[in-house]
């Protein structure tokens, strides 16, 4: 019930990301590149022990924001919001530790979760 909440949540932005993506991570390097991943699209997974298909795109942009490399081909991964919570990625599942209590969240698909299974905070 609550991934039919947290669905209805991203289908009413989904409007608004055709012009403007989704991002839910981004990478800095010293060199000031820059490396953005984005939801590219979302479903509510068809594979019983998931909630949502969702693929992913990149840019990577130098220190100008000048975008150097877009890969819009649709990286596809699936997210369980339940316990045992985890991103999966091909054959790969990565757990995710609930609840989220440390305050740092680099690993993108930690931040991929979040955006789909987190409550919303205002």
């Amino acid at each position: 019930m609550r991934a039919i909440a947290v669905f209805a949540g991203v289908l009413v932005a989904t409007p608004s990301m055709a012009a403007e993506r989704l991002v839910f991570h981004t990478a800095n390097f010293p060199d000031a590149t820059s490396v953005q991943l984005s939801v590219m699209n979302n479903s509510v997974s068809r594979h019983g022990d998931y909630d949502f298909d969702v693929a992913i795109g990149l840019v990577e942009t130098d220190a100008n924001g000048v975008i150097r490399y877009e890969d819009t081909g649709g990286h596809h991964a699936r997210v369980r919001c339940n316990y045992p919570a985890y991103v999966s990625v091909g054959t790969r599942k990565y757990p995710i530790e609930t609840p989220l209590s440390r305050s740092a969240h680099d690993d993108w698909k930690e931040k991929l979760w979040m955006t789909f299974c987190a409550a919303p905070s205002s």
